[in-house]
C-alpha cells in the first residue's frame, strides 16, 4: 500500500487529543440543595489528575475517528487490487493487447510482460469479458470476448515473440473497434508494451471510444543497450573482365555504454571469407570493410555476424549477391558527325557500375536491325531518324517494350518521317538562339517523375548553372508529358509512350557546341537516371526487410500464376494469382526460396530478410504522450473534450476510492460517538441516589 498525500499523515499527532481529554479530570459542577450551612465549615477543594483511563469505548472511537480521517486525507493506494477496480460489481469489456515485437526479447522482458498479462486475467470477474491481441507490426486478435480465463492463460502461455516491427497504431484501431461495439458498462483497453519510439507516429490521428479507460503495463522500464548491423554497401570491381566485391557493413551502437572490440564476420555460401574487429562509442556507429573478393557468375548468399548482445536478433544481417547488370546502350550519330559527338555521352556511361554500361556508337547510316538485339535503350544522337524497313524495326523496339533518347542538335534539319512522328512530343520547328541574352536555364518540372525524382531534394543537383545557347522549338502535344522547361517556357525534357516502351526527347545538344550542361556536375547522374529509365532498369534487392512483399513479376516475369514458397523455418506453401499481382508475403527473418510450381525443377530464387533496423532502436516513448494522443482529442469550441483516463497512480488511487470509505466509516463511528457520549454524560439515574436527611 502506498499513498498518494503522504504528508497528511502527519495528522496521526492529533491522536495525543483524545489521550489528554481521557487523563485529564473536569470538574463536574452540580448544585445539591441543603437546608443549611450554619452548621458546614468550609473546606479547601483540590483537583487530582487522574492517571488512567476510565471509559475506554470512548477512547477508542474518538481515536479511530482521527486515524480513519487522516488515512482518507493521505489518499492511500492499494496496489494487489485488480486493475480497473473502479465500478466494482460492474461488468467489464477489457481488450488486452500485448507487444510480441523482437525488442521484447530483448532481456526479460517478455517474461515480465506474461506475467503482467496473467494478472490481468486474475483479475477479472464472472461479469467480466476479455480479448487478447498480439501486435507488432501485425495485428493477431487472438481471441473473442470470453470469460474463460483458462483459455485466455492458455493463449497467453502459447504466445511468443516474433521478428516484426513494433507499430501501436493498428493495434489500438483494432481494440477500438472490439470495446465500440461493446455493451459493457465498464470498458479497459490494457497495453502491455515497452514503449518504443520507433513504434508511435505522432502524427497517426488513433482515438479509443469515448469513456474507455488506457491501463498502461510499462515492461521497457530498463535500462537498454544495444548494437546492431544495420545495413550493407556494395561496390563492384571488373579487372581482366572478371568482377570483384567489396563489402562494407554498417555496425551502430544503440547504447549508452562503448562497445569496444566487437567482431564482425563476413560468410559468403557458409564458408566465412574475413573477419574483422571494430571499437564503437556509446551511441555511435562505424563502417565495417571487408578485402574484395572475386564473384561467382551466380547469386550467392551472404551473412554479416557481429558478437552477440541482448538482443540477438539483429546480429545477424543477411543479403544475396548476383552478377552485377549490364545495360547495352546503342548510339546512332548523324553521318556527319565529329568524331567527338558522343564523347561526353559516353563517358558518362562509362564509368556507371551500379549498373554498368556497354556502349556502341555507330553512324545512323550503318544502322541495321540486327544491332537493337540484346540492347536496352538506343539514343538517337542528334541524327534524322532512319526511313525504312530500318525504321519499322527501330518504332517496333520501342512499341516492345524498348526506350529511345531522342537528342534534338545542331544537324536536326527538322524533317521527320510522318510514320515516325508520333514519337516526338509535338511538331519541330527550328531552333531558338539565346547567344544574346547570355544563354537559357533549365527548370525542372516533374520531380515525380523516375529521371528526376533523386534532384527533388536540396542540393541533390544544381541544373541551375547550366546555360544553354541554343535548343529547339517544340509545339507540345497532348499526348506527351513535360519533365523540364527552359525559362521561356519552351520544352526542354519530354516523354512520350509508344506501346510497352518510351521515347523521350531532349531539345538540346549533349554535347557542348549549344550548352555547357556536359561540364557540370549534375549531367552524370542525369544521363544515368535517363538510360536506367528507358532500359526500364530495376536494382536486384540484395534483402528485405521482414513484412515487406517480394515481386514474384520482377524475377519471373508476368507469366508465372503459381509459385511454392519455402520459408526460412522450412515451411512450404504455394502461393497463386488471384486477379492481382503475385506477391510473397516475408514474414520472418533468414532465406527465403520461390520458384515456379509448375516446373518443379526450375531455378530457386533466393530472398533474404532481416529484422526491421527501426525495430533495433530500444528508445523509449514516454507513456503519457501516447495515452494523450489516443484518450484526448481536440474538438470545436461548442464541444466538450472526450472522457479520457490513463492510469497514472493518482487515477488508479482514484479508481479505487478506498477515500470514500474511509470517509463513510469516520462518519458513522462520529455517530456512534456521539451516542455513547451522551450516555455516559447523564450518569446514573437520580431515583439510584442514596439520599440523605438534613
Amino acid at each position: 500500500m502506498s499513498f498518494i498525500a503522504p504528508l497528511f499523515l502527519a495528522g496521526f499527532a492529533a491522536l495525543a487529543i483524545p489521550i489528554l481529554i481521557h487523563l485529564s479530570h473536569r470538574t463536574k459542577k452540580e448544585a445539591i440543595p441543603f437546608p443549611s450551612l450554619m452548621f458546614l465549615s468550609k473546606v479547601p477543594f483540590r483537583t487530582v489528575r487522574r492517571q488512567r483511563i476510565r471509559h475506554w469505548l470512548l477512547f477508542l472511537l474518538r481515536s479511530a475517528t482521527i486515524i480513519l480521517l487522516v488515512t482518507a486525507f493521505a489518499r492511500p493506494l492499494f496496489e494487489n487490487l485488480s486493475l480497473g477496480a473502479a465500478g466494482a460489481g460492474s461488468a467489464r469489456e477489457i481488450v488486452v493487447m500485448m507487444d510480441r515485437s523482437f525488442s521484447m526479447s530483448y532481456g526479460d522482458r517478455w517474461q515480465r510482460a506474461v506475467a503482467a498479462a496473467h494478472e490481468v486475467i486474475d483479475g477479472i470477474g464472472p461479469e467480466d469479458r476479455a480479448s487478447i491481441i498480439f501486435f507488432s507490426n501485425r495485428v493477431e486478435v487472438a481471441s473473442q470476448p470470453t470469460s474463460d480465463r483458462g483459455v485466455l492463460h492458455g493463449m497467453i502461455d502459447n504466445a511468443e515473440v516474433g521478428p516484426g516491427h513494433t507499430q501501436y497504431a493498428p493495434v489500438l484501431q483494432a481494440a477500438a473497434r472490439i470495446l465500440d461495439a461493446s455493451t459493457m458498462p465498464n470498458r479497459e483497453a490494457v497495453l502491455i508494451t515497452d514503449f518504443q519510439r520507433t513504434g508511435w507516429d505522432d502524427r497517426e490521428d488513433v482515438q479509443l471510444p469515448q469513456g474507455v479507460t488506457l491501463t498502461r503495463l510499462d515492461i521497457g522500464f530498463d535500462q537498454a543497450s544495444n548494437v546492431a548491423l544495420t545495413g550493407l554497401t556494395v561496390d563492384r570491381i571488373v579487372r581482366s573482365g572478371r568482377e570483384r566485391a567489396a563489402l562494407s557493413a554498417r555496425i551502430v551502437n544503440l547504447g549508452p555504454e562503448a562497445a569496444d572490440g566487437l567482431g564482425v564476420t563476413l560468410e559468403i555460401d557458409g564458408q566465412q571469407m574475413a573477419a574483422q574487429s571494430v571499437d564503437l562509442a556509446s551511441n555511435g556507429s562505424a563502417t565495417v570493410r571487408f578485402p574484395p573478393f572475386a564473384l561467382p557468375r551466380r547469386r550467392v548468399q551472404g551473412v554479416l555476424r557481429t558478437t552477440g548482445d541482448a538482443l540477438p536478433l539483429d546480429d545477424v544481417f543477411r543479403f544475396v549477391l548476383s552478377p552485377g547488370q549490364v545495360l547495352s546502350v546503342l548510339i546512332l550519330e548523324h553521318a556527319d558527325a565529329r568524331g567527338d559527338e558522343s564523347l561526353y555521352l559516353a563517358r558518362a556511361l562509362a564509368v556507371g557500375t551500379e549498373p554498368a554500361y556497354r556502349v556502341t556508337v555507330k553512324k545512323v547510316t550503318q544502322f541495321r536491325s540486327s544491332d537493337l538485339a540484346g540492347r536496352s535503350a538506343v539514343i538517337l544522337n542528334d541524327a534524322s531518324f532512319p526511313r525504312g524497313s530500318r525504321g519499322t524495326s527501330l518504332r517496333d523496339f520501342v512499341s516492345g517494350g524498348g526506350g529511345m533518347l531522342i537528342v534534338l542538335g545542331q544537324r536536326n534539319t527538322g524533317r521527320w518521317p510522318t510514320e515516325s512522328a508520333e514519337l516526338l512530343p509535338g511538331a519541330l520547328r527550328g531552333p531558338v538562339d539565346r547567344l544574346s541574352d547570355r544563354g537559357g536555364t533549365l527548370n525542372l518540372t516533374d520531380y515525380d517523375h523516375p529521371i528526376l525524382e533523386i534532384f527533388s531534394a536540396p542540393r541533390n543537383g544544381d541544373f541551375s548553372q547550366a546555360r544553354f545557347f541554343r535548343y529547339r522549338k517544340l509545339e507540345e502535344n497532348q499526348t506527351a508529358r513535360v519533365l523540364a522547361r527552359f525559362d521561356d517556357g519552351s520544352v526542354a525534357l519530354a516523354e512520350v509512350e509508344s506501346g510497352e516502351g518510351v521515347a523521350v526527347t531532349w531539345a538540346t545538344g549533349l554535347a557542348d557546341s549549344w550548352n555547357d550542361f556536359p561540364l557540370q556536375p549534375v549531367f552524370l547522374p542525369f544521363v544515368h537516371q535517363l538510360i536506367k529509365h528507358l532500359a526500364h532498369y530495376s536494382p536486384e534487392r540484395q534483402w528485405y526487410n521482414v513484412g515487406q512483399v517480394f515481386d514474384v513479376a520482377q524475377s519471373f516475369g508476368d507469366t508465372v500464376n503459381e509459385v511454392l514458397v519455402e520459408s526460412p523455418s522450412g515451411e512450404r506453401r504455394a502461393e497463386s494469382l488471384r486477379g492481382e499481382p503475385l506477391y510473397v508475403h516475408l514474414e520472418e527473418p533468414g532465406f527465403y526460396r520461390v520458384r515456379p510450381l509448375e516446373s518443379a525443377a526450375g531455378p530457386n530464387v533466393v530472398v533474404a530478410v532481416n529484422p526491421s533496423v527501426a525495430e533495433s532502436d530500444l528508445t523509449r516513448l514516454d507513456p503519457e504522450v501516447l495515452a494523450g494522443a489516443v484518450t484526448h482529442r481536440s474538438r470545436g469550441v461548442e464541444e466538450e473534450p472526450r472522457l479520457a483516463a490513463t492510469l497514472t497512480p493518482a487515477e488508479r488511487e482514484r479508481k479505487q476510492g478506498v477515500w470514500w470509505y474511509l470517509l463513510m466509516a469516520a462518519l458513522l463511528i462520529l455517530v456512534v460517538e456521539t451516542a455513547v457520549s451522551n450516555r455516559i454524560s447523564k450518569g446514573p439515574p437520580s431515583g439510584s441516589r442514596n439520599r440523605r436527611g438534613p
